[in-house]
């Protein structure tokens, strides 16, 4: 299942503005965490590219480095693991905001995939 890439620029534009296409979400913690995506995320991107995409910015967002082990400087660093968990909740949320209806439901799929199997049997 080869799926032609999106390109990023119209949905990191999205992210920098969830203020207005998700309104009152608590404490504006959802708006920095868009706004860190989009100088985060790759040019263009296939649905799963958008989930492992918010999976490594999280964790280097927890762990306050990036990948090459440099100190992120961000307001999103050094919060509870609580927040980053709720932040990983909302990534269906963000993705319905920002990309086309389509692009959104393979993201919510492949959550749905990924959480399905992470469950304990």
């Amino acid at each position: 299942m080869n799926k032609k890439a999106l390109s990023m620029d119209d949905p990191k534009r999205r992210l920098v503005k969830l203020e207005e296409l998700i309104p009152n979400a608590t404490d504006g913690v959802l708006y920095d965490f868009g706004r860190y995506l989009a100088d985060y995320l790759n040019p263009e991107l296939v649905p799963i590219g958008f989930v492992v995409g918010c999976e490594l910015a999280l964790h280097d967002l927890q762990a306050g480095v990036n990948g090459s082990g440099k100190p992120i400087s961000c307001r999103l660093v050094g919060y509870p693991p609580v927040i980053y968990i709720l932040l990983r909740m909302e990534i269906p949320r963000i993705a319905d905001a920002i990309f086309p209806p389509s692009f959104a439901s393979e993201v919510k799929k492949i959550i749905d995939k990924m959480a399905k199997s992470s469950k304990i049997r």
